[in-house]
């Protein structure tokens, strides 16, 4: 069974890899944990730094040191010195259960189940940090930012996985990779790459089976459908869109472009901005789009937490100033009362508008912005805590049938707070049929935009000594 021992080539590309930050998408049960397994004995047994292994249950990190200690027999010139069990100190008077094995060199392998904390004072140099399954960590956000702190001192953090959905963080930090937004490398080996590269044969080899190229095909195909719609996730390495998600991540990442998000490119056109109140446990965020054209190019947006109302308030005065927004929507829900009060007083009746987000009126809003993207009429910026924000949003059965938008809140800092003064902004632009928007420098100029239909003739009478628009009353219908 030695010849089992040798490492198939992907799993050679992936032991080989000496980036400092390393991530693997894989599919499902082609033997890369156990390759870890091999590159950690290598490295500590050598002598060259300790690896501290995390995944998301205890019994995964039982079965990795496990396979360590069965690679220790292979590997000639390695020992073990001591094994068993150990507690990690997290440093808040609590201490983690692990596993842990000793090497002759004097370095160890250490394993346990996924703990921000326990990756303290870690990371000297020659340290490694691997996270397995990363996917399916609870809390992956703070174990990737507490890892990466050990490559300060230079430790390296390997990150292996199969996906689980487009918005996980794991999905985040290869896109981010690939793009080039993050330094690092990144593998992705699917089940056709593993194949092609002999994992069947292997199978065959440690079973005893007898291999051919139709045992093959027809064991992949036994495979691909007892995963069904899953086998793209799975075993193909693409994330999957997420079961009810209001908005398609294709659409949203389709929306993106490289001039959107600068608020020095606004060119003077039709703003509208949407703010979503916040004190505390939430974001405060306030978005800024510009009509051009019949497109909707989100200019800036603003985020906050735990500020006061004074803040938001002053927040809110600048963005008029800069932008003198045809509308500000302003979710009036619970404590929004008070704000869109206060902002009314600041910028008047007409421009501000009080959003009570009923459920019914949650779901027109939240349409108004789906369609803006599946209709190709808004640009963002590429930003990953915006993209997530967006992805959010889950549509579900309520109690009468009707859809009910919820928000995953472990999918992101908030709680769809992006996702709502964006939509709200949109929905402003949408609803509002106002039929000029006008402004003075003095009482003999003023200038006007009107809508078609409302220009010579509509009706509209223009008082440039006074500098007002007087307008007959059924145009104001809507405002």
């Amino acid at each position: 069974m030695r010849e089992a021992r040798t490492l198939l080539p992907y799993q050679r590309r992936w032991v080989a890899e000496t980036s400092g930050l390393a991530a693997i998408q894989k599919s499902r049960r082609i033997g890369i944990s156990w390759a870890e397994a091999y590159n950690a004995v290598m490295h500590a047994g050598l002598g060259r730094g300790d690896v501290y292994y995390q995944s998301y249950s205890l019994d995964m990190a039982r079965g990795f040191v496990a396979d360590c200690a069965e690679w220790v027999e292979h590997c000639q010139g390695i020992a073990i010195e001591t094994a068993g069990e150990t507690l990690i100190d997290t440093g808040d008077s609590h201490a983690v259960q692990a596993f842990r094995l000793r090497l002759a060199a004097g370095k160890t392998i250490t394993a346990l189940a996924s703990s921000p904390r326990a990756w303290r004072s870690k990371g000297r140099p020659g340290d490694i940090a691997v996270i397995d399954e990363a996917a399916f960590i609870d809390d992956l956000e703070a174990v990737l930012t507490a890892a990466l702190a050990t490559r300060m001192w230079g430790g390296a953090v390997r990150v292996i996985s199969t996906h689980n959905g487009e918005a996980n963080p794991f999905a985040a930090l290869c896109r981010d990779i690939a793009e080039r937004r993050q330094p690092g490398a990144l593998h992705t080996v699917t089940l056709a790459d593993a194949l092609h590269e002999g994992l069947y044969k292997r199978i065959c080899m440690v079973t005893g089976q007898h291999w051919s190229g139709a045992a093959e095909a027809a064991w992949e195909a036994g495979l691909r459908a007892e995963y069904g719609a899953r086998a793209a996730q799975e075993l193909d390495c693409v994330p999957s869109a997420g079961s009810g998600a209001w908005l398609a991540w294709k659409a949203i990442t389709d929306a993106e472009d490289a001039e959107a998000g600068k608020a020095e490119l606004y060119a003077g056109g039709t703003t509208y901005i949407g703010v979503d109140v916040a004190r505390r446990r939430d974001l405060w965020v306030a978005a800024v789009i510009e009509e051009v054209g019949d497109v909707l190019w989100l200019r800036e947006l603003q985020t906050a937490r735990d500020i006061s109302f004074s803040e938001q308030r002053a927040i809110v005065r600048t963005l008029a100033a800069r932008y003198r927004p045809l509308r500000i929507a302003v979710d009036q829900t619970g404590m929004g009362e008070a704000v869109v009060e206060q902002l009314a007083e600041d910028h008047g009746g007409l421009t501000v508008e009080g959003v009570l987000m009923t459920t019914p009126k949650r779901l027109d809003v939240a349409t108004a912005l789906r369609e803006a993207f599946e209709d190709n009429r808004i640009r963002i910026p590429a930003d990953e805590a915006l993209r997530r924000d967006l992805h959010s949003l889950r549509a579900e059965a309520g109690p009468t049938g009707a859809p009910r938008l919820t928000a995953e809140r472990a999918d992101t800092d908030g709680h769809g707070d992006r996702f709502w003064a964006l939509a709200l902004a949109c929905a402003a632009a949408a609803q509002a049929r106002g039929p000029f928007e006008a402004w003075t420098t003095d009482r003999r100029h003023a200038a006007f935009r009107a809508p078609d239909g409302l220009g010579p003739g509509s009706g509209h009478e223009i008082d440039y000594e006074l500098g007002v628009v007087r307008s007959p009353l059924s145009a104001l219908n809507g405002w």
